[in-house]
């Protein structure tokens, strides 16, 4: 399990009485549950991206998605539809390989801005981990490709995975000059994502809303949204997990949404948190 080491890498954290109170919808477009079942269903049919789009649309809130780069060359249609409606994107690793990852990162990193600016003819400005795991040297090898933000961490804690409930709950500086903007957590370090909100339910979530940073960075799927037929092959254990709520994801996101409106909340995108972020003494 990578602990958090990395606070030796910190050199500012924003304070959070200087922060407005933001919030941003992010999607990781990746293989089915993160490549476990070794299928692509919910990005070779266009309708889960198209649903999500248009919810997004009518809800009016704007989305962020991190793609799994080495899915571009496979032009599949999910990607198209993301990329069609003019999502602000950017890289989630290249290979979303979660073993490979922990023993060259900085490979997939570099990976990812070479796939990148070869598709969309300039460099990313923000990336993602798989699993949220950043290992020490990361936040130099982000740098080092030209990135200007990350946004990888849960300031929390999953087991067998990351402990990280040692770094801030709000954005802060890496030595290298990379900004990191954590995933949201409670000041108790409950992981909020739609998987989270679905797992344990509304009524668990509903008074912890207000114990959230003012930058809170929401994290989701699309088989929060839409379970693929190749659930069945995910061990027992997952299965009975994503069965939770499983018809309600957009009814849990609704809430969600609202609930952070009605607190003051404005939703954005990524890349304007990390320009505000850039422009702050």
């Amino acid at each position: 399990m990578m602990k958090s080491s990395l606070l030796s890498e910190v050199v500012h954290v924003m304070n959070p009485r200087a922060l407005p109170k933001l919030a941003a919808l992010t999607c990781d477009i990746e293989p089915d549950f993160g490549g476990r079942t070794g299928t692509l269903e919910l990005l070779e049919d266009p309708t889960p991206a198209a649903g999500l789009l248009q919810w997004c649309k009518t809800q009016d809130i704007p989305l962020t998605g991190f793609v799994v780069t080495e899915l571009l060359a496979k032009n599949l249609p999910g990607i198209r539809s993301f990329r069609e409606q003019g999502t602000e994107l950017h890289p989630h690793a290249h290979t979303h390989d979660t073993r490979r990852y922990r023993t060259r990162s900085a490979e997939e990193i570099g990976r990812a801005q070479e796939t990148w600016a070869k598709v969309f003819g300039t460099p990313a400005l923000g990336y993602r981990a798989p699993q949220g795991v950043v290992l020490p040297g990361d936040p130099e090898a982000l740098a080092a490709h030209g990135y200007q933000f990350d946004a990888s961490v849960f300031p929390t804690q999953r087991f067998g995975v990351f402990d990280y409930r040692s770094l801030p709950l709000t954005p802060w500086l890496w030595e290298s000059g990379i900004w990191e903007i954590p995933f949201a957590a409670t000041t108790k370090r409950s992981r909020l994502t739609l998987s989270t909100l679905k797992l344990y339910g509304q009524h668990f979530w509903e008074g912890k809303i207000a114990t959230l940073p003012p930058i809170v960075v929401i994290d989701m799927h699309l088989h929060d949204i839409v379970l693929p037929a190749s659930t069945r092959k995910l061990p027992l254990l997952p299965r009975l997990a994503y069965a939770r709520n499983r018809a309600n994801g957009y009814v849990l996101l609704a809430w969600l949404t609202e609930e952070l409106k009605r607190q003051g909340y404005q939703f954005t995108t990524m890349e304007r948190i990390a320009a505000m972020l850039r422009e702050m003494p």
